[in-house]
């Protein structure tokens, strides 16, 4: 139904003013995406995919701290590695000095004289295995057989303390070389035997260090790789694209500048129904 020509309610000015306003929001909201470099400034803007930022937002800051974890991990075994290299190197002196007091070309004082360097030795073990530490953490007295490094965003996903397993490099319960002597050519003889027994220990736990750091390697790869791609994803999401937005800025301010004219121009219209009562 087609209106008449009335004054008390300007239809052409309204729909105008409705138009414009419509334009202007768009304008302000391709300038603000301009200005933040976001394109989801709030969850009006976009609710579910703010809802998906969101998630993604926290899993993205926990994988990155998962990344730390695997780091420090890594950092941990090595510094057992280091700790157990150490003893590997003593245990390797501790039996050159009982091989040599096996042979009887040596009498008792230089026997006596060998046991000194071969028990402070001893000693040196049981201080390294005692004090190796990291972050305070006791690594190689036996207090702890294993360690658990979370290596992912979810509770579920990390690497049991079954898996990465400690030694124990204690002269009494670890390797059993606290009661050794080299004083006799027996002692010397029979501390060989417990000797190799000590180093095929040290050997294992070394292999189960390097296994524990290159499994860790690889799980800070698969790590850093998905917080790059949850990253990627989190970009397409909230991420402004200027080529887009430049696009949209251009066409809102033509458009507002236009709308702007119109309205003045819908205004004015009333002022024609006074040619009407001129006589």
């Amino acid at each position: 139904m087609g209106a008449g020509v009335v004054v008390n309610t300007n239809i052409s000015s309204i729909h105008a003013a409705r138009v414009l306003s419509k334009n202007r929001s768009n304008l302000e909201t391709a300038m603000a995406r301009l200005a933040s470099g976001k394109r989801l400034n709030s969850a009006a803007d976009d609710a579910a995919a703010s809802s998906v930022a969101a998630k993604m937002k926290a899993d993205i800051r926990s994988t990155d701290v998962a990344v730390r974890n695997i780091n420090d991990g890594i950092s941990l075994f090595q510094t057992v590695d280091g700790a157990a290299s150490e003893v590997e190197s003593i245990l390797l002196r501790m039996r050159e000095l009982a091989v040599q007091m096996v042979n009887e070309t040596y009498d008792t004082s230089d026997r006596v004289n060998a046991d000194k360097e071969f028990g402070a030795l001893i000693s040196e073990v049981s201080r390294i295995s005692t004090n190796s530490a990291f972050n305070r953490i006791k690594l190689t007295d036996g207090s702890l057989t294993g360690v658990r490094i979370q290596s992912g965003s979810v509770t579920s996903d990390n690497l049991a303390d079954t898996e990465l397993t400690l030694p124990d490099l204690s002269t009494t319960t670890g390797l059993s070389i606290s009661a050794l002597a080299i004083s006799s050519a027996g002692s010397a003889e029979a501390a060989i035997d417990t000797l190799d027994e000590a180093l095929d220990s040290v050997a294992g736990f070394r292999a189960e260090a390097g296994s524990a750091i290159n499994r860790l390697g690889f799980a800070l790869s698969n790590a850093q790789n998905v917080s790059q791609r949850l990253k990627e994803a989190l970009s397409g999401l909230e991420d402004t694209d200027y080529a887009a937005e430049s696009a949209a800025l251009a066409r809102g301010m033509v458009l507002a500048q236009a709308g702007s004219a119109m309205l003045a121009q819908a205004n004015q219209a009333p002022q024609y129904v006074l040619t009407l009562l001129r006589t």
